[in-house]
C-alpha cells in the first residue's frame, strides 16, 4: 500500500466510523428515507470539474433562484452560506427563504427583523429549541446580514407534529410552492433559498418549483450542494482535496467542499451528544450511547501517530470536559496557586490543553479541531518527552508558539480544510479595531513577533521584539495566531513532500524545555519560512 492509499484508507475508515455512530443514535433508516437519499446520491454520479468563486458568482447573476444546501449540525455549513450571501449581486432585490423558520411564523419573523420583538421573545415565540433545535448562534449571522441589507426573510417550512421520512415529500411540495409564489411576486428579484442538502436534489424541491413555473424555469435555478462524500473521496484520489473548494457538476449545479466528511459527521455526533446532555432523550438510559471523549481523542491520536510513523500508547490518556468535576480536583491537588490561575485562564478562554504532569487532557469544545489539536498535544508530549506545561511569559513565548504550531499541524491531518489567519488577515483585523478593543494588544504582538522573526532569520544582529504587552493573556492569543501560521505552512510543505518525514520527526522530537529553546525555534522556523505560503488570506477561500 502506497502513501496515498494509506492516507485514503485511514480517512475513509474514520468517516465510516463517524457516520455509523450517528446512524446508531438516529435509528435505522426507513424505506422512504432510503429512497429519498438514493435520489440525492444520484446528483453526484455526474462528471464534475474543479471550479472557482468567479464562475459561481457569474452563474448566480444569471439565475433567478439560488438554492444553498444546509447541513444543520455543521457550523461550517452556515458559515459558507453567510459567505455566499455577502457576495449577492448588489443591483438586484434579494429575498431570503429559509427552512429553519416555518411559514406560519412569518408575522413573528417580520416583527423580529424590524426590531419590534427581542431575540429572546422571538426564539420563545417561534419555539426555536423544540421546532428546530440546532444552535441559534450558527444561524444568527444570516439574520444579521438580512437586517443590515434590508433583505426580507421568508419562512418556507411547514409545521408537522413529527418530521420524518413520511413528511419529506409534503414538505418539498410546500416549500416549492412558497418559492414559486415568491418568484411570481418578485419577478425581478433573486430568491435565495437555504434548505437541507438532501432537499435540493433535482427531483425534490426544484421539481416542485418547475412544476408550477414550467420546465424552462429549471435553467434559472442555481443549486449549491455542500460537502458531498462521494465527490470528496474522488478529490482525495486525485490529491485535490486541499486545493479544490468548489466543483461544478453542470451549468447551474455546484458543490462546495468546505470540510472533510468525517468532520461533517462528527459535528452531527457532537450535536446529538449535546441533546442527550440537555435531557432531550431522557428515555434512553443506555450508557453505551454516551460519547466517550477519551476514546474519541484517542482515535485521532492513533491516526496521527500512524501517519507520522511513531508508536504512541493511549493507555495514559484521560480526556475531561467542563462537566467532569473530578478534573478540577486532580488539578487542584497537583499544581501550585500560580499554575492553577493559569489553568483557570485556559478554561475561561475555552482553550483545549494537555497537562503532561498528570496525564489529563481538557477538551473545551466538542469540535473536530479542538479534539484533533488535543490529540496532537498528547502525541507531541509523548514524542518529545515533555513533562510540564509552560506559562512563564514572556520567557516561554516561543515555547507556546511552537506547541500551538505542532497542535495546529496535527489538526490539519484530521481536518485539512481548516484555515488559519495570515499576516494580511491580522493587519486587516487591526485596521478595524479601536484603541481599547479586546485582542488588539495580541494582534500587535503577533505582527511585532513576525517582524522580529524576519530580522533574526535574515541575520540582523541585536534586533529586539518591539512589543511588550501589559496583559499576559496577549501572549497566549498571539501564540495561537503565530502557531497557526507556522502549522499551516508546515503542513502544506509536508503534503507537497517538501518536508521529509525524517525532518518532521526531528522537529517533533526537539525538547521544548531545553534552556536554549530559542536557538531550536529559529532553526526550525528558518526551514518553515522557506516553504511556500498556502494562501495570502483565509478570506480567499469560499
Amino acid at each position: 500500500m502506497n502513501d496515498l492509499q494509506k492516507w485514503i484508507r485511514i480517512r475513509k475508515d474514520l468517516y465510516l466510523q463517524m457516520e455509523k455512530q450517528v446512524r446508531h443514535r438516529l435509528g435505522q433508516d426507513t424505506p422512504e428515507l432510503m429512497r429519498y437519499h438514493k435520489v440525492y446520491e444520484k446528483e453526484f454520479s455526474k462528471k464534475w470539474t474543479v471550479s472557482s468563486k468567479e464562475a459561481l458568482w457569474q452563474q448566480m447573476a444569471a439565475s433567478q433562484v439560488v438554492m444553498i444546501g444546509d447541513f444543520h449540525a455543521l457550523h461550517q455549513s452556515q458559515k459558507a452560506q453567510a459567505r455566499i450571501l455577502r457576495n449577492m449581486p448588489t443591483d438586484r432585490k434579494v429575498i431570503l427563504a429559509v427552512e429553519f423558520f416555518e411559514a406560519a411564523d412569518q408575522d413573528k419573523i417580520d416583527r423580529y427583523l424590524s426590531g419590534k420583538m427581542s431575540e429572546k421573545d422571538f426564539l420563545k415565540a417561534t419555539q426555536w429549541q423544540t421546532k428546530w433545535g440546532f444552535p441559534w448562534d450558527h444561524y444568527r449571522p444570516l439574520l444579521r446580514w438580512a437586517q443590515k441589507h434590508k433583505v426580507p426573510v421568508q419562512g418556507i417550512n411547514r409545521s408537522y407534529k413529527k418530521r420524518n421520512a413520511a413528511t419529506l415529500k409534503s414538505r418539498d411540495v410546500f416549500a416549492g410552492k412558497k418559492i414559486a409564489d415568491l418568484v411570481k411576486t418578485y419577478p425581478d428579484a433573486l430568491v435565495v433559498v437555504i434548505y437541507g442538502d438532501l432537499h435540493l436534489a433535482g427531483e425534490h424541491i426544484p421539481a416542485e418549483v418547475t412544476r408550477i413555473l414550467g420546465p424552462a424555469f429549471a435553467k434559472k435555478i442555481l443549486r449549491i450542494f455542500q460537502n458531498a462524500e462521494k465527490i470528496y473521496f474522488q478529490l482525495l484520489n486525485k490529491e485535490l482535496e486541499s486545493s479544490a473548494d468548489l466543483v461544478r457538476l453542470s451549468r447551474n449545479v455546484f458543490c462546495l467542499m468546505s470540510v472533510p466528511p468525517w468532520v461533517k459527521w462528527q459535528n452531527y455526533l457532537m450535536y446529538l451528544e449535546q441533546t442527550y446532555d440537555l435531557g432531550l432523550d431522557d428515555d434512553d438510559d443506555d450508557d453505551e450511547d454516551l460519547l466517550d471523549y477519551t476514546d474519541h481523542v484517542g482515535r485521532y491520536v492513533k491516526i496521527i501517530a500512524d501517519e507520522l510513523g511513531v508508536t504512541v500508547s493511549t493507555a495514559g490518556l484521560s480526556v475531561y470536559t467542563a462537566q467532569d468535576s473530578s478534573f478540577w480536583s486532580q488539578v487542584r491537588d497537583h499544581y501550585d496557586p500560580k499554575k492553577l490561575r493559569w489553568i483557570e485562564m485556559l478554561i475561561a478562554d475555552e482553550s483545549s490543553f494537555y497537562l503532561p504532569e498528570i496525564g489529563a487532557a481538557y477538551l473545551a469544545r466538542g469540535t473536530v479541531n479542538h479534539a484533533a489539536s488535543l490529540a496532537m498535544y498528547f502525541v507531541h508530549a509523548q514524542i518529545s518527552g515533555e513533562k510540564q506545561i509552560y506559562m512563564d511569559v514572556p520567557a516561554d513565548f516561543l515555547r507556546l508558539i511552537w506547541q500551538e504550531a505542532v497542535a495546529y499541524f496535527g489538526s490539519k491531518m484530521i481536518n485539512h480544510k481548516r484555515k488559519t489567519d495570515t499576516v494580511a488577515d491580522i493587519k486587516a483585523s487591526l485596521a478595524v479595531r479601536g484603541p481599547s478593543d479586546i485582542g488588539k494588544e495580541a494582534l500587535q504582538l503577533a505582527l511585532a513577533q513576525k517582524m522580529h522573526e524576519l530580522m533574526v532569520i535574515t541575520g540582523v544582529l541585536g534586533h529586539r521584539l518591539q512589543a511588550r504587552p501589559k496583559k499576559k493573556w496577549s501572549y497566549v492569543m498571539a501564540a495561537t495566531l503565530l502557531g497557526g501560521m507556522m502549522g499551516e505552512r508546515l503542513f502544506g510543505g509536508y503534503r507537497k513532500k517538501l518536508v521529509r518525514p525524517a525532518t518532521l520527526a526531528s522537529f517533533l522530537k526537539k525538547p521544548v524545555g531545553s534552556p536554549h529553546f530559542d536557538v531550536v525555534y529559529y532553526e526550525v522556523l528558518e526551514v518553515i519560512e522557506s516553504l511556500p505560503a498556502p494562501f495570502l488570506s483565509k478570506r480567499e477561500k469560499l
